[in-house]
């Protein structure tokens, strides 16, 4: 069958059952009965040979062949939409985005993206869901993931990215540890049994084993977030970024100590498939995501933007006073 053969509206249900995996929801989406959609379904599969979804456990999941053609007709459809729109406005947004949260950035970050949107582009609908890096990269220009959020590795050409903002390793211990008097150094890190976070170590070991040693560590913690409530109770010690070391200093009653060692910054990027580089509502909301952040994470006193960011002056192993602290 030639193409112009092919009425092109049902290539916007092509994309509607794609992003929604639903029949039901995507005929709601696109205003049509059921019966219509499923009447669109079966001309596409007519055209293309294939049966494009599969009925499994309730929810339409494409074939490979689905999968295949799902790139270029996006594109070509937000090509096509980008013809009516001669300006842009966020409150002109009708659309659902999905976005991959991975580790520590969402707790600070998620709520007050949803009240910038609100304000902005109350038409603009997320969907937000917390995955590991693998996973992020992996579903990045599929339609269950529009943008990914945090520490990820270097991808390939057909990712782009953006780094919103930086952080750096601290370590914490209770408050007046027995072991550590004043400084933390090289030797007494090394010493000291730790909490290992494996989200954390391969860097933290990459760092260690260049000054020659390696890190005793006693107990491993998935999650973060338990980390400063362990350490306060314990002798261990953690390394963990600054952003959270100083929102728990005081609750949890902890000393903050610099790195005996040099180690990179921790970057948090921002990272979305090449194909919406140029689509004004994507790149409206990057733009969105990318201010939330710098707010936020200047507002936490901890390191500011990337581009900002002056070379850090301090001695290596000290305590890191509140008032005393680089900026």
């Amino acid at each position: 069958m030639h193409y112009k053969k092919l009425d092109l509206n049902l290539l916007v249900a092509f994309s509607a059952l794609m992003l929604h995996r639903n029949v039901t929801r995507a005929a709601q989406e696109l205003g049509i009965t059921q019966p219509a959609l499923s009447h669109a379904l079966n001309r596409l599969r007519e055209h293309y040979k294939d049966p494009l979804f599969l009925l499994v456990k309730g929810m339409m999941q494409p074939t490979a062949r689905a999968i295949e053609i799902y790139e270029p007709i996006i594109k070509a459809l937000e090509q096509i939409d980008g013809t009516f729109n001669s300006t842009f406005t966020p409150a002109s947004i009708h659309r659902t985005f999905r976005i991959g949260l991975v580790e520590y950035v969402s707790v600070f970050l998620l709520p007050a993206l949803m009240l910038q949107l609100r304000q902005d582009a109350p038409g603009a609908q997320l969907i937000v869901d917390y995955m590991n890096s693998e996973t992020a990269v992996r579903l990045l220009g599929t339609p269950d993931l529009d943008l990914a959020i945090g520490h990820l590795p270097k991808t390939e050409a057909r990712v782009s990215r953006e780094t919103t903002t930086v952080d750096r390793f601290v370590v914490i211990a209770q408050k007046q540890h027995p072991a550590i008097d004043g400084k933390l150094t090289l030797t007494k890190y090394a010493e000291l049994e730790q909490i290992r976070i494996p989200f954390y170590a391969i860097s933290i070991d990459a760092a260690v084993q260049k000054c020659d040693l390696s890190c005793n560590f006693a107990v491993s913690a998935h999650n973060i977030w338990n980390v400063p409530f362990l350490v306060s109770q314990s002798n261990l010690i953690a390394t963990i970024p600054e952003r959270i070391a100083f929102i728990f200093r005081q609750f949890c009653q902890l000393d903050v100590f610099e790195l005996p060692f040099e180690m990179d910054l921790y970057e948090i990027d921002l990272l979305w498939h090449r194909r919406a580089d140029a689509d004004p509502a994507h790149r409206w909301l990057r733009h969105v995501i990318h201010m939330t952040a710098n707010d936020i994470y200047r507002d936490l006193g901890a390191p500011v933007l990337v581009r900002q960011l002056a070379p850090m002056q301090y001695e290596v192993g000290s305590t890191i006073r509140p008032d005393k602290r680089p900026l």
